[in-house]
C-alpha cells in the first residue's frame, strides 16, 4: 500500500506547529496546510471516503447517506441550477462537488492548494459519470488564480479553517463572485462554550489544530464579526449542531472510538495494535518514514475532535450563507 508519506513532509508539518508566536504561525499556515494534505489524504479517503467532511446524522441512517444528504442541503441553500458556474474553495478530492455536479448538473471547478489532491481529483474526476461538468486547479484560496466575477455560486466546505485571515479570504471570494451571486460556507469554529481560561477546553483546542492543520481556531462571535467586515450581504448564520432536532447522533460519533488504516471505528486497543504494526513494518522499511507519525497526528485530531464534541466547545457545522448584491 503506496500511502505517499514522506519523512521531510511530517518534519515540516511539526516544525511549522512547534513554533508559538501566533502571526509567525499564520505566515507559515499555508505551507503547514500543504504538507499535511499531502501527508493525509490517502488516510481521509481510505477512512472517511471522498467527501472530507462531517454531516448531521439521524439514528438508523448510514454514514454515507449521511455525507450526501449534508451535501444536498448546502446545494439547497445554494440554490444550484444547471445554468450555474460553481467554484469549490478548498475542494479536497472533490467527492462533495461530484454529488452535487450529479444533483444539480452545474458545472463546478474546484481549487485546492495540495498538487498530490489535484492529481488525485484529475483520476477519480474522469472516472466518474459527470466528468464533463468538472475542472480542477491548484492554486491558494488566500490567492484566488481566477478572473472578478468569475462565478455565479462559490462553496467552501470545511476548509476556510485553514486560512490565516478570514477577512482576506472572504474578500478574495467576494471579488470572483459575479453580481446577485451566493456563496455557501461550512466552517469550523469554537462555540461560545469555549472558556480559553479552562485547561481542559484549551488543551481540545490545541488538539484540533494540530491534528488538522489549523493555526489557530476562531470562535462564532469571530467569524460573525469577519462577516460584519466583508462586504458580503449576510443571510444566514447558524450552528448546525445545535439547531438541527434530527441529529440524533452526534457529529463526533464516528470518531469516538479512533481511526485505522481502512476504517474509523474500532477498539483502542486495535486502535494501538495498529500503531505498533505501523512503526514496526517503518523500522524494517516496508512502509515508509513517518507514517508512524502521520497516523499520530490523525489520532490526536479524532481525539481533540471527540473531547471538543463531548464538552460542545466546538461545531465543525457553522453554516455561513452570504450574498453579493446587484
Amino acid at each position: 500500500m503506496n500511502l505517499d508519506v514522506k519523512e521531510k513532509d511530517i518534519n515540516t508539518y511539526n516544525s511549522v506547529f512547534e513554533v508559538e508566536d501566533q502571526v509567525e504561525r499564520a505566515e507559515q499556515a499555508q505551507l503547514a496546510t500543504d504538507n499535511f494534505y499531502t501527508l493525509i489524504t490517502k488516510f481521509y479517503e481510505k477512512g472517511w471516503g471522498q467527501s472530507f467532511h462531517f454531516a448531521l446524522r439521524s439514528r438508523g441512517e448510514s454514514f454515507e447517506d449521511s455525507i450526501k444528504r449534508q451535501e444536498s442541503f448546502l446545494e439547497s441553500k445554494l440554490g444550484l441550477t444547471a445554468n450555474d458556474e460553481v467554484l469549490d474553495v478548498g475542494c479536497g478530492i472533490m467527492g462533495p462537488a461530484r454529488n452535487i455536479a450529479r444533483s444539480s448538473g452545474a458545472k463546478i471547478t474546484g481549487i485546492t492548494i495540495n498538487q498530490h489532491q489535484v492529481d488525485r481529483c484529475k483520476v477519480l474526476n474522469e472516472a466518474s459519470d459527470v466528468h464533463h461538468l468538472l475542472n480542477v486547479q491548484q492554486g491558494d484560496y488566500m490567492k484566488l488564480p481566477f478572473p472578478e466575477n468569475s462565478f455565479d455560486k462559490i462553496f467552501a466546505i470545511e476548509a476556510l479553517c485553514h486560512a490565516p485571515n478570514l477577512k482576506d479570504v472572504y474578500e478574495q471570494i467576494y471579488s470572483r463572485l459575479r453580481q446577485g451571486g451566493r456563496a455557501c460556507f461550512q466552517q469550523w469554529a469554537l462555540t461560545d462554550k469555549y472558556d480559553p481560561t479552562n485547561t481542559e477546553h484549551v488543551k481540545a483546542k490545541e488538539m484540533i489544530e494540530y491534528g488538522n492543520s489549523i493555526c489557530l481556531l476562531k470562535t462564532t462571535s469571530e467569524l460573525d464579526k469577519a462577516l460584519e467586515e466583508s462586504p458580503f450581504t449576510v443571510k444566514e448564520t447558524m450552528d448546525l449542531t445545535a439547531a438541527d432536532s434530527r441529529n440524533n447522533v452526534p457529529w463526533y460519533s464516528t470518531l469516538k472510538s479512533g481511526w485505522s488504516l481502512s476504517q474509523i471505528r474500532h477498539t483502542k486497543v486495535s486502535r494501538t495494535v495498529v500503531g505498533f504494526m505501523l512503526r514496526t513494518f517503518e523500522k524494517l522499511g516496508v512502509f515508509p518514514k513517518g507514517i508512524g507519525n502521520t497516523q499520530r497526528v490523525l489520532l490526536i485530531a479524532a481525539d481533540g475532535l471527540v473531547k471538543g464534541g463531548e464538552l460542545g466547545i466546538f461545531t465543525p457545522m457553522y453554516l455561513v450563507v452570504v450574498e453579493k448584491e446587484w
